[in-house]
């Protein structure tokens, strides 16, 4: 055997075992030849057909009903789904709940025979509660109360039998914070009684004379009130009193709601403790300054209470210490934007008390543009307890240098106060700074006088002790304009020394005294009181400007820039020390650099033409000179004016 023996057999092919033609196949074949099967080729294609249609037809069926067992299965899971989310949404609901139920009273059958039937009766408790809590004004949220009435006070109208209506009011009864009041009045020998029941357990009985249930449920309503809402009945009293002139009955309301927060002293609840401290520190029967140790214990329950850091705020600007309410100003900005510090006031004052601080800030930094515009905000924020901010607004635009604006503000105000003599006090020291603005300096004197003389003795004890930081200092610098200076030194002496306002104007006064030593010792003092504030750098600048020390003057207006960066005056004055040192281009940038900040102010373009005119750019200074024409200016810088504008 060779080696390629293997190979050769390898190549031999095996035999193929003989196949059966597939009638199928044969059929196809016809089919496509254009000859029709026949015999049993054509039967079983056929029945093939056949087959696949029948086929075909339970396919589709089959496919049919699996898309109704869908739409089935959908259909049963969201009506699951929406019966579980009603469920929960009525369960949620149910636990959400809260306000005051007045369940039917009872009542003996010959009262109801007189038309005072039980509901009747529970809607006159209803009346005399819906009062008392509409007469009551604080800051307080609703839910930081135990009792919550804020989602209604409503009477319960029972409904017979098995009813959704009571299976929801169990409900909330369970999950809610709902309370409850149940009572019954009766008929005694001497009157009627009232007993008034809740459903923490409270009561209250009363007794009164024949034939007087209105009287009745408004004791009843009141004693109540008191019981299951001390802090608000306290805030009730205090605006009662409020509105009633000095005497005996505005004492007892005073003397009683201080009792009451004094009591809340003690609560176990930090948050009755807190907002009891509030309380007695915003009684128009506490000074301001006695308030500041008061908010400052409140502050140690909750240091991130937005309310209790304005009220410092404000307190502290009262008090005249500036740069305590520039802190604290900006602080409440700060707790503000924590979402959890917002739910710590109510909501009637979620949308202005961030404005009106972020205000006071813009106040004490000289942006007078900024606060001018949050402060309409606020105003136009549709929120109660707005009615002292078209005057916070109005000394916005005086600060801008538009003191004519008060014109329009005294009308609305006569207006709506027809019938009554004289204008507010807030109206007259805004027209005092009107003037001072513009350099009527009797006028503004007469109107700080007039106030002293007719308003200051009507202040409550709040007010009139607050007059020496804010109305004195003023007064005071009127006077020494007015060429008193005996006088302006005498009452300037009487104001505290921890006054920011007070210790400028003391520095002021001195200075027009020619009594230069005590002017830069009182200067000093005020800004080492105010060191983040820019006025007092300001004032020392323009006293040194009086000197003849423009270099000195142009580093204090430098430091008040940079304190007060959207304060327009210093920017003023500095491009008038560059004038006063020929630097023309110098003063026309800070010119405009000052019109950014404070675009309608008249002497501003006037001195603006001036520089531009020192340029030889005649043309432009017309300009300038015809945009004053148009805005406020004093007497005199009028007439230059005037003048200006009649050379060709």
């Amino acid at each position: 055997m060779t080696i390629d023996e293997p190979k050769a057999r390898s190549r031999r092919k095996k035999p193929v075992a003989p196949t059966t033609p597939d009638p199928v196949e044969i059929a196809m074949e016809a089919e496509a030849s254009g000859k029709a099967p026949t015999g049993e080729a054509s039967a079983l294609l056929l029945r093939h057909s056949a087959l696949i249609d029948k086929q075909l037809v339970l396919a589709s069926n089959e496919i049919f009903r699996n898309r109704i067992r869908s739409i089935r299965d959908i259909a049963i899971s969201a009506m699951v789904i929406s019966l579980v989310v009603a469920a929960g949404a009525v369960v949620w609901n149910a636990s959400r709940a809260s306000g005051l139920v007045i369940q039917p009273f009872t009542v003996p059958p010959e009262l109801v025979e007189g038309g005072l039937d039980s509901r009747a009766v529970a809607a006159l408790f209803q009346d005399e509660l819906i009062r008392l809590d509409a007469a009551t004004v604080s800051p307080r949220p609703a839910a930081s109360f135990r009792n919550d009435w804020s989602g209604a006070i409503t009477v319960q109208v029972e409904a017979g039998g098995l009813s959704l209506t009571n299976a929801y009011t169990a409900l909330t009864r369970w999950l809610g914070k709902e309370s409850f009041i149940s009572g019954g009045l009766s008929r005694t020998t001497d009157g009627l009684e009232l007993v008034v029941r809740t459903s923490d357990g409270t009561a209250v009985t009363l007794r009164e004379g024949p034939d007087r249930p209105e009287d009745l449920m408004k004791q009843a309503a009141e004693q109540f009130y008191e019981q299951t809402q001390p802090y608000r009945y306290s805030q009730y009293l205090r605006s009662i009193g409020q509105d009633l002139p000095e005497s005996p009955e505005q004492r007892a309301l005073y003397d009683r709601s201080r009792a009451i927060l004094t009591t809340l002293l003690d609560s176990r609840s930090q948050t009755e403790r807190l907002w009891a401290y509030n309380g007695l520190s915003v009684a128009r029967d506490t000074t301001t300054r006695d308030s500041i140790p008061i908010l400052e214990a409140a502050l140690e329950i909750d240091p991130d209470h937005p309310l209790i850091r304005g009220n410092l705020a404000d307190f502290s600007l009262a008090l005249g210490h500036a740069e305590a309410a520039l802190g604290f100003s900006h602080s409440v900005a700060v707790s503000w934007s924590v979402p959890r510090n917002r739910p710590k006031v109510s909501e009637d004052r979620q949308q202005r008390l961030p404005l009106v601080y972020t205000a006071m800030a813009a106040v004490l930094e000289g942006d007078w543009l900024q606060a001018e515009e949050l402060y309409t905000r606020a105003l136009n924020s549709g929120q109660p307890g707005t009615a002292y901010l078209p005057d916070l607004r109005m000394a916005s635009l005086i600060a801008l240098h538009q003191p004519s604006a008060l014109s329009r503000r005294i009308q609305d105000e006569e207006l709506r106060s027809a019938g009554r003599p004289g204008p507010t006090g807030r109206l007259l020291a805004l027209q005092a700074e009107a003037a001072a603005s513009l350099d009527q300096w009797p006028q503004a004197l007469a109107a700080l006088e007039a106030f002293e003389a007719e308003v200051a003795p009507t202040l409550d004890l709040r007010a009139r002790t607050d007059r020496m930081t804010f109305l004195w200092p003023q007064l005071a610098y009127a006077q020494a304009r007015n060429g008193d200076l005996a006088g302006a030194q005498a009452l300037i002496a009487t104001t505290p020394l921890d006054c920011y306002l007070c210790v400028r104007e003391r520095a002021r006064i001195a200075e027009l005294a020619g009594d230069r030593a005590a002017a830069d010792r009182w200067s000093a003092e005020a800004r080492r009181q105010g060191p983040s504030l820019p006025f007092a750098f300001a004032e020392r600048g323009q006293m040194l400007m009086a000197r003849g020390d423009v270099a000195g003057a142009i580093d204090f207006y430098e430091q008040a820039i940079e304190r007060g960066p959207r304060w327009a005056d210093p920017q003023k004055y500095w491009g008038d020390a560059l004038m006063a040192q020929s630097d023309e281009g110098g003063a026309i940038r800070k010119y405009r650099a000052a019109a950014d900040r404070a675009p309608r102010w008249g002497a501003l373009h006037l001195a603006w033409g001036r520089a531009l005119e020192a340029q030889g750019k005649r043309d432009q200074a017309r300009v300038k000179y015809s945009e004053a024409a148009r805005l406020d200016l004093s007497a005199a810088d009028r007439a230059e004016v005037v003048r200006r504008l009649a050379v060709p």
